[in-house]
């Protein structure tokens, strides 16, 4: 992976932000989909270096030449590998940027994750009461994307929320929910 990671340093050196995300980043290190480099092997630091160059800003102002899209996939992958890396307090600010981008662009299962990962990180940190927020906010947007998947687990995020908060005749609802759509699916 090395040499990947260094193929993207060096196209972002040369300007060539979108290039460098598209081909070397999502092509070869991510893989599509796959996130080879994050569930394969494990590489969240040499990760979060390649990220590195598409920022003006370390974590919280993606390039001007990336899409917007792209920059809410930087924003999303960098708070990933932030978490991963145990610096939670520091995932914050590229989670909730990733969220407000989803957001904006009304793509609303992605929304629903990137809101849904900001529950489960507040709750890590414990502050169950934002736990509790973004992951109604994660109900909220699964509702929107109509999603079976996200409609469920979204609804599992919030009942551990609200359990975790002591809220367990609430979660015990969301909970119930989420098997009754998992069962028709």
């Amino acid at each position: 992976m090395a040499p990947l990671f260094t193929a993207v340093a060096h196209g972002c050196q040369a300007g060539r932000h979108q290039d460098a995300l598209d081909e070397v980043y999502y092509g070869w290190i991510h893989r599509g989909r796959e996130a080879f480099s994050l569930k394969k092997l494990g590489a969240f630091s040499g990760d979060l270096a390649a990220l590195s160059g598409f920022f003006d800003s370390p974590w919280s102002r993606p390039v001007a030449g990336l899409s917007q899209d792209s920059k809410g996939f930087v924003l999303s992958e960098v708070g990933f590998d932030l978490r991963a890396l145990g610096r939670l307090a520091e995932a914050v600010q590229p989670m909730k940027g990733a969220l407000q981008e989803r957001i904006a662009e009304e793509i609303w299962d992605n929304a629903a994750t990137n809101a849904g990962n900001l529950s489960e990180l507040y709750l890590t940190i414990g502050d169950t009461g934002q736990a509790v927020q973004f992951a109604e906010k994660s109900v909220d947007f699964a509702e929107r994307s109509g999603d079976a998947f996200q409609r469920m687990s979204q609804r599992t995020t919030l009942a551990d929320a609200l359990h975790q908060a002591g809220r367990l005749a609430e979660a015990e609802v969301l909970f119930d929910e989420a098997e009754e759509i998992q069962k028709k699916e």
